[in-house]
């Protein structure tokens, strides 16, 4: 019976162990020679008959396989709400784009929760400021951002690089935002404090670019109200942005709460949350009491007494300045003036906008910084006409309104080479830029090349359509004062552009004007020219409906300028000119009179001010030259003061 029995076949699998690993090796090695001898080069041998045949395609060696993203609603599917919370949460931090916040929208859905809505308006934010484009435009100047390291300034109108959106971008946060709202809203309750405040800061972000439905500001601002005791700075800081940037104005009894907790925290404010927090106020408009006020203005000194941050004490400064022509709120000079002093230091690693609204705000509450300061300053905006980042057009042109009006005149070395650099901007300056640019040379004295007239001559008349009456005033009175000539087209030109808006000119500027034009004329023969001629009566014919509003000087100064025209008014307009002059001179005189205890004072005869003998001569001589017969009153006035 053995001998029937199979004999056993020797394979690796009924071998002892040592001996199984040798053989599995010696037939490794055998099938992979048998492998080497099959193969075929690239050239084309045709593979063995029998054998399968495999397209393979050749990758560069460093390209891998891309697996497709397996899609999110898939990934969700089966999960527990809890594991699908989560795993919506890490799809938002890993989000980058408006399509990746879209996604996860649509497909979370209800199952998004309060910690991935706080997660959602934390990231939105950038996703958009990566997507949108940066133009140029005239707007107000943004805030300083929320929980930014340092504020910026944000006085008036100023030309700014802001970013925007496409059209499609637009269409597609919009419908974003619409849904973000509605599950915000679903989620209110659930939010904590700090979350409350995130979402705030989140929407308002978003609606500088989208509408944003102030109803659900309402809803926030309900839900932390209960809650404000508890929020720290940088939470109340932030809040009061998020409400301004958006525009939403918060009751009474919300602002006694915001005040009472700002109140308790204040000495803990960084420089960046103070700064944040006055920007919120002004821009909403609301002041509070004097004494909340006195005491935040103090830690914001405190804190830029620290810090010397040139951008925070630019936003606190224009803050300073908006509440002053608001509410005449305006702290003591010594007060501004160590705001100047601790802003000193920083001057030179301040932002050129923050530098301009520091002596712009400064300025504007009428006071007048030292001269240590300015001379600081006027070297730091030396330096930022020629180096980068170097001053926009429009804070070129506040720079200059607020340097012509400073006790502080620049050193002439300055100005010299302040012209010089000036020179390539004149072709991009906007009207009022031109006109501060050569106000602010007639403020210093400083009488430009004819190199740089000449400039500034071809850019003002491309603009002439764009001027403003004051603007046009001011760059004849400049001139005039420069003692410069204007070449008659231009000045035609001018003259022609002021009496396209003569309905918009106020009483001194046409006296300006006028007396200008007449003083700037480089060719007295075309002063004689019929045009010319229409062009000026029509001004006095316009300043005649204003007498009421002229004083004995400005009535002075119109009868002067047209006497050195050779133009004769006329004689209704004469008498009634004379009859202006005599009451504003018998007005202006009783009351100097009276100031000086009845005697006259130092004016004989009771002078107005700003007429003077020679003046007064040469009245005499143009009514004289128009054969006019003087009213009684001025008629011995004018007597007096021979």
């Amino acid at each position: 019976m053995a001998a029937l029995l199979p004999k056993p076949c020797p394979c690796a699998l009924q071998l002892r162990s040592r001996q199984r690993s040798t053989v599995l090796c010696i037939a490794g090695s055998q099938a992979k020679d048998a492998y080497n001898r099959r193969s075929v080069s690239r050239r084309g041998r045709a593979q063995p008959i029998g054998l399968p045949t495999f397209e393979t395609s050749i990758l560069p060696l460093s390209a891998s396989p891309v697996s497709r993203p397996v899609p999110l609603e898939l990934e969700l599917s089966g999960l527990s709400p809890l594991e699908a919370q989560k795993r919506l949460t890490g799809r938002v931090k890993a989000a980058r784009s408006l399509s990746d916040f879209a996604a996860i929208i649509a497909a979370g859905g209800r199952l998004i929760d309060a910690i991935c809505l706080v997660a959602i308006l934390s990231g939105l934010p950038r996703a958009v400021q990566r997507t949108a484009l940066p133009v140029i435009a005239n707007t107000p100047a943004p805030a300083p951002a929320a929980g930014a390291g340092s504020g910026s300034s944000n006085a008036a109108v100023a030309q700014k690089q802001q970013l925007q959106l496409s059209e499609q971008d637009a269409r597609e946060l919009s419908g974003l935002v619409t849904g973000v709202v509605g599950l915000v809203r679903i989620r209110l309750r659930e939010f904590d404090s700090n979350g409350l405040v995130t979402v705030a800061v989140g929407l308002a972000k978003l609606s500088c670019h989208v509408p944003v439905e102030p109803g659900v500001f309402r809803a926030l601002l309900s839900a932390v109200e209960p809650r404000l005791q508890g929020l720290g700075t940088k939470a109340l800081a932030n809040l009061m942005w998020a409400l301004a940037t958006a525009g939403v104005q918060p009751c009474g009894s919300w602002l006694s709460g915001y005040y009472s907790a700002l109140e308790r925290q204040l000495e803990s404010f960084s420089g960046p949350d103070l700064a944040n927090t006055m920007w919120g106020l002004a821009k909403l408009d609301l002041m509070p009491e004097v004494w909340l006020m006195d005491q935040l203005c103090a830690a914001c000194l405190a804190s830029l007494q620290r810090s010397r941050c040139a951008g925070d004490g630019a936003t606190v400064l224009t803050c300073l300045a908006r509440y002053y022509c608001a509410y005449n709120y305006r702290l003591p000079d010594e007060v501004m003036g160590a705001f100047l002093v601790a802003l000193q230091p920083g001057l030179r690693s301040g932002m050129p906008g923050d530098l301009v609204a520091i002596v712009h705000s400064a300025v504007c509450m009428s006071h007048m910084p030292s001269r240590p300061f300015m001379m600081e300053l006027y070297a730091v905006l030396l330096d930022r006409l020629t180096l980068e980042p170097t001053l926009s057009y429009a804070d070129f042109s506040r720079a200059l309104w607020s340097l012509s009006r400073v006790d502080c005149a620049p050193p002439r070395s300055w100005l010299r080479e302040f012209v010089e650099v000036a020179h390539p901007k004149l072709a991009h300056l906007r009207p009022r830029g031109l006109s501060e640019l050569i106000w602010a040379l007639a403020c210093w004295d400083a009488r430009p090349s004819p190199r740089f007239l000449d400039e500034f001559f071809r850019a003002s008349e491309r603009r002439l359509p764009d001027y403003a009456p004051a603007q046009i005033a001011d760059t004849l009175s400049a001139l005039a004062k420069l003692g410069c000539r204007a070449p008659s087209p231009w000045l035609g030109s001018m003259l022609a552009s002021f009496c396209a808006v003569l309905p918009d000119a106020r009483s001194h500027e046409l006296v300006c004007c006028l007396e200008a034009a007449v003083a700037v004329a480089d060719d007295r023969a075309w002063l004689a020219e019929p045009h010319t001629r229409s062009l000026l009566q029509l001004i006095a014919d316009t300043a005649a409906a204003k007498f009421d509003a002229f004083d004995a000087c400005s009535h002075a100064r119109l009868v002067l300028a047209l006497a050195r025209a050779n133009l004769c008014p006329g004689a209704a307009w004469l008498r009634q000119q004379q009859a202006s002059l005599a009451s504003a001179w018998s007005a202006e005189g009783s009351g100097d009179r009276g100031a000086e205890g009845g005697e006259g004072g130092s004016r004989s005869g009771g002078m107005p001010a700003g007429i003077d003998t020679a003046t007064a001569a040469g009245l005499r001589q143009a009514y004289s030259q128009w054969d006019v017969q003087l009213e009684p009153v001025l008629a011995a006035e004018l007597e007096g003061m021979a």
